[in-house]
This record gives C-alpha cells, structure tokens and sequence, in this order.
C-alpha cells in the first residue's frame, strides 16, 4: 500500500510542482511567490492573490499590528486604477521579541491571501505590475521592495492547482471566530480578557492586539484558570488611550494536546480596577498568625536587635519601678502606631502611582542617610556617656536619673524603621498578601507583624516574675551600654555603604558632612551643656547636619548601575528567553539595604559550589536589584505576593511555575529546592 501511493505522488502529483512557474522575485533575504486561484478577472467581482514570503532563516516580517516597532507589508496592483487593493487575510502571527521590545510576526515561510476588487471599467490591457514593500528584520531592519510582472491568464491549470493547495493549506492558519461567553475590562492599569471555560483545560494563553496602543507589548500576559473560566490579564502602557470601543486581535489558546487561534472583537468595559485573581493560598487568619510569627522572628534579627537589646537594658533599670510595665505597653504603642503610620504612607504613595512595598523608604538615600546618623549618634552616645535630658529622651535610661514613657514610645518606633531593612520567615508571605488588600485588611496583618515584633519585650515587662530573672542595676550597666556601642557603630557603618551604593561618593561625602556636624554636636554637649549657649549651639549644629542631608538631596543623583560578580542583571524578557531555551532559572529579588539579603548571598549565592554551577550554565542566575525605586522589580514582587525583598524564583527547564525558596537560605536549603 506504502509503495503505491508513493507511485501515485510521483505520477500524479509531483509534476504538477515540477511544472508550475509561479511568478516570482528575490529579494535580499526572501523570495515572494504570487499564487493564484484563478486566471481571469471578473468585473465586480473580488479575486484572491497569494503572497507567499520565503523567509531566510533568522529573519522576520511583520503582522497587521507590529507591536513595539516594524511596519507591515503593503502591495499595489500599479498598472490600472480599475483594481483596487481591499485587505490581507492575516494568518495567526508569532512572537517576534526584539530585546527589550516586543514584536509580532513572521519566520521562515508564510502566505498572505490578499484580496481585490474589480470595478466596472475594468479592462485586460497587458500584463500586470504588482509592487510589495515590506519591512524584514533580523538584528538590522532592512526595508525592502519586490517588483513582479506578471499576466495572470499566463497560468496554468497546474499552476492554478498548486497555487490553490497553498492557499488552502494557510486558509488553515487563520483565526477561527470565538464562540465562547467573553468579557473585556481595562483599568488604567491593566486590560483582563475572561472566557467561558468550564474544564480547565488550558496551559496557555496569549493576546494578539489590532489596537495598536491597547496593551504595553513587552509586558508578561499572566493567565488564571478559575472556577468556570481562563481570565487573562495583560498590563498597559503608560501613555494609554480610552478610545477604543472594541478590544479586536487574535487569541492564541494552548490546550493539552492542541493549539488554537481566534479572533476576537468585543466591546470593552472601562473600570477603576482589575482585581488580579489571588493565586496564594493564603487566608485572613493565616496571614494574620504568620506575620505574627514573623514579628517575633524579626526580633533577633540583626538589624533589630541592637535596638531590642537597648530596650532590655532599660528593663533593667525600670524592674524596681512599680509600674514598670507601662513602659512595655507603651514600647508597644510605639511599634504599633509606626506600624500604622508605615501602611499609610505606603497606601498613599500607591495611590500616587508609586510601586512601593515593605522597605521602600530605605530605597532613598536621605532616609539611608539619616538612619546612619541616627545609628552613628547612639553609637556615640553610649560608648562616652552622653546623658542628653529628659526634653530630648535618655536612650535606653542608660545612667539617666529619671525614666520616661516617651522613651519607650520612641524606642517602638525606631524598631519600626530599623526592622524594614529585614525579611524575615513567614513575615514575607504575610505581608506581600497584607498588601494586596484594602487599607482596612493590611491594617490587621501590620498589626499583627507589630505585636509579634513587641511581644518578647511586653511579655519581660507584663509578667512580673520575668523580670526577676533580670540582674540588679549598677555600674555594670554602663559597661555594657559601651559594649552595645559596638553593634549600633556597625549598623551606622553598613547604612554608610547602602548610601554609597545609592548615590556614589557624593552622598558619602554629604553624609560625612552631616556626620561632622553632629558629632561636633555632641561633643559640645559633652563638655558643658549646663550652659546655655552650649545647648543651643549644639541643638543648631544637630538641626544643621539634618537639614544639610534633606536639601543636599538630588533626586537624579543615582550611582552607576553596579557591575555584578556573579550572574546577570534581571529583565522579564531575559527570564522568558532562558526559560524557552530549555535552562534552570534562578532570580534573585534583592537589596544592599536588606541584611537578610546579603547573609543570603554571602553563605549562597557567592559560595564556590553556587560561582561553579553558574559558571557550568546549571543554573542562569539573574539579580534584580530594588537597592533604588524600581517599579517594574515592585511589580514582579507583587505578582508573587510579596511585600520586599529578598525573593528567590527557582524555575527548573521545562516546568512553568517557579519555585519560591525561604527567606532564610543555608546551602542544604538551596539543594533541596533545586535538584
């Protein structure tokens, strides 16, 4: 049976395509065909042209809609003005990425069916001229134009048949019409295509646009199959319009065995928001016990606890006190309203159209800045002494006479701004999905992060019999206040470094300006503040150093992106070339002013075992750095459900969803999630 139809191929069918003489030109990098169903011309009539490209390898053109640049191709009958040019059948396009830009188009080989009208006064005068232009690119755009003479009554019956077999076969690949329930929104934001679909069949999904402007190209589409329908969710452009009525293009549908492609024209509803369907599986109650947790891990964290510690020795000195569990509510109050007054600002930036999340305020080099002072200050005041009155507040009541209850309201709020810094267990999950939230629902996850970061030290001061495990006070006190200088000059040194990092050697530079005003402060201080002069010289040289960082402040003044030892910077599209390649994919969400973050690295990612995998091509290793704003790293945080950093994806090849590894990472930690 295989014999005689092989027989039959080459009696009968062969020769056709050895005998047809197709009317063609070449060109720099394709060759077009012309194809035809037909060799006459009926006056009021349309007819059909093939144009068929063969492509080189490497080279493309362009769909209707090019996306972020190309032009598509247009054709001219140029010899009579009684045959007019009416519209491309365009098959289903391709992807055509042009780093960093998106585009839509075509390899290799594809057939565009052009159709043409035939007006009354058409008369057969001859051969006909028809002209292409087109736009082909590859890493050089090179626009170029084919010039065919040809007679169409010149065709044969064979040529006719192979032309229409062609033809046929891409008829194939156009988009068939879409017969399901579909629903189309646009916020300013973003646009969601929703269809029926009721058995959850789909792997992928991806939208074509027409409308040039409706969706910013280059941007992941995320699709979420739900209970009875696929929702499909593309973000906007910046620059976007509310004109279009109808949402038109092609949507491409991957099914398990089975790809497909429709084309889609539907009105769209225009609304304030999308809701971007929740894919974690987190609850209220669980987010709540896991930031929870997360406040309390957060304790012992490093850029915590020199602050913590500070609190516990002023336990120490308030354990005779009768009431000396007020100043642990109190120390409550202050992480508490932090907590709230940190949300909101966080709300009202988003609102601004700022991307911001759980850290964001370090993400300033002022902030950075005037935390190093800050650190720097305490630093110096417990290693020589310093007792600054009561009108300011004694850290720590280290050696003061007298306590204050604003004190340790003061103390909770700057457990606040040293804890940003740090992502610890648990806390990252919660607050990423507290985030997510209206104001009202966050609000019960921070304030549950707070208590956690509050409840070892309100547990010391509510349970009487704890502080009995406390010593005595006495000069010992003092001693180990110095000793506690030493943590607190470290973290005021690695806030120096973020600061550099973010703005080079001219924000180090204001900060030691600043640093020299304020130690001079201090010193002053130190000498004799009884006298008036010297406390209001001191007070002026501390305001001076502070309002020096704040107009000093140039908000273009951003350091050179920073040269990576290991991996690459991160790009959406450089996660989605890889991952189509067939390559293990780790990224790393990162900042220089997130301790958790270097820890991380130091024990991992700059290992010899981690450098040697990297350098084999086990693993391509991206790095996105949120050192400095960055809306598109915010937005890829939130898409994960996470407020901060660090942030570890992990997509072994060949599997669509990454892994999320812990926030916490040894080396037998990282193997087990990645083998």
């Amino acid at each position: 049976m295989k014999k005689k139809l092989i027989l039959f191929f080459i009696i009968f069918i062969f020769p056709l395509f050895v005998n047809a003489k197709l009317a063609s030109v070449d060109t720099s990098h394709a060759k077009i065909e012309l194809l035809v169903e037909t060799n006459e011309i009926v006056v009021n009539e349309d007819f059909v042209i093939g144009i068929k490209f063969e492509i080189e390898p490497g080279w493309h053109i362009y769909w209707k809609n090019p996306g972020d640049s190309g032009l598509p191709a247009e054709i001219e009958w140029k010899n009579t003005e009684s045959i007019e040019f009416k519209k491309f059948l365009w098959p289903s396009p391709q992807k055509t990425p042009e780093e960093p830009l998106m585009t839509y188009g075509y390899y290799n080989e594809v057939v565009l069916p052009a159709i043409f009208s035939v007006d009354s006064n058409y008369i057969k005068n001859g051969p006909s001229i028809f002209e292409i232009n087109f736009l082909i690119c590859e890493k050089i755009c090179i626009p170029e134009k084919a010039v065919i003479d040809f007679d169409l009554s010149s065709y044969s019956d064979d040529d006719i048949q192979v032309s229409r077999e062609i033809l046929s076969s891409w008829y194939n690949e156009l988009p068939i019409n879409f017969d399901r329930k579909l629903l189309i929104e646009a916020s300013d934001n973003y646009l969601s295509i929703e269809w029926e679909n009721k058995n959850n069949d789909i792997t992928q999904a991806y939208f074509f646009p027409e409308n040039k402007g409706l969706i910013k190209y280059s941007s992941e589409q995320d699709f979420y199959n739900l209970e009875n329908s696929t929702k499909l969710i593309v973000e906007r452009p910046i620059k976007y319009s509310n004109n279009a009525k109808n949402a038109i293009g092609v949507l491409e549908i991957q099914f398990a065995n089975i790809k497909q492609t429709y084309q889609i024209d539907q009105s769209i509803s225009y609304v304030d928001k999308i809701e971007i369907p929740e894919t974690s599986n987190l609850s209220f109650l669980v987010a709540i016990i896991l930031a929870f947790f997360g406040g309390i891990i957060l304790n012992i964290m490093p850029c915590v606890f020199p602050v913590i510690a500070l609190k516990v020795m002023s336990f120490v000195k308030e354990s005779s006190e009768k009431n000396a569990w007020r100043h642990g509510l109190v120390f409550g109050l202050g992480v508490e309203l932090s907590m709230l007054a940190l949300l909101s600002l966080t709300f009202i930036f988003r609102n601004l159209g700022q991307a911001v999340g759980w850290g964001w305020q370090l993400q300033s080099s002022v902030v950075s800045t005037l935390l190093s002072l800050l650190f720097f200050s305490i630093a110096f005041i417990l290693l020589f002494k310093i007792e600054i009155g009561t009108s300011f507040t004694r850290l720590g009541n280290l050696g003061s006479k007298s306590t204050g209850y604003l004190n340790s309201l003061l103390l909770g709020c700057l457990t606040v701004i040293v804890a940003t810094p740090c992502t610890g267990p648990f806390m990252g999950a919660a607050i990423g999905w507290g985030l997510s939230q209206p104001f009202y629902v966050s609000s019960f996850i921070f304030l549950s992060l707070g208590l956690g970061v509050a409840f070892p030290t309100m547990f010391l001061s509510l349970i009487p019999s704890s502080l009995n495990l406390l010593p005595k006070p006495g000069e010992w006190m003092v001693k180990v206040g110095q000793i506690m200088s030493i943590p607190m000059l470290l973290t005021a040194i690695w806030l120096a470094w973020v600061v550099h990092r973010q703005s080079g050697f001219i924000g180090l530079r204001d900060l030691l300006i600043a640093l020299f005003l304020i130690i001079t402060s201090l010193s002053i201080y130190k000498m004799n503040h009884i006298r008036i002069i010297n406390k209001f010289l001191s007070f002026s040289l501390a305001i001076l150093g502070v309002v020096y960082i704040i107009f000093s402040y140039d908000a273009e003044r951003i350091s050179t992106p920073k040269e990576l030892i290991i991996g690459e910077s991160w790009e959406k599209a450089k996660v989605n070339q890889y991952r189509s390649e067939g390559k293990n994919v780790l990224v790393n969400f990162t900042a220089d002013w997130c301790l958790t973050c270097k820890v991380n690295e130091a024990v991992v990612f700059n290992s010899k075992f981690f450098k040697e995998s990297v350098s084999n091509g086990n693993i391509i290793y991206l790095v996105a750095d949120w050192t400095n704003y960055d809306p598109k790293i915010t937005e890829e945080l939130e898409k994960y459900k996470r407020g901060g950093v660090p942030l570890y994806l992990y997509w072994k090849k060949d599997t669509k969803n990454p892994k999320i590894l812990p926030a916490i990472l040894s080396k037998q930690i990282f193997n087990e999630y990645t083998r």
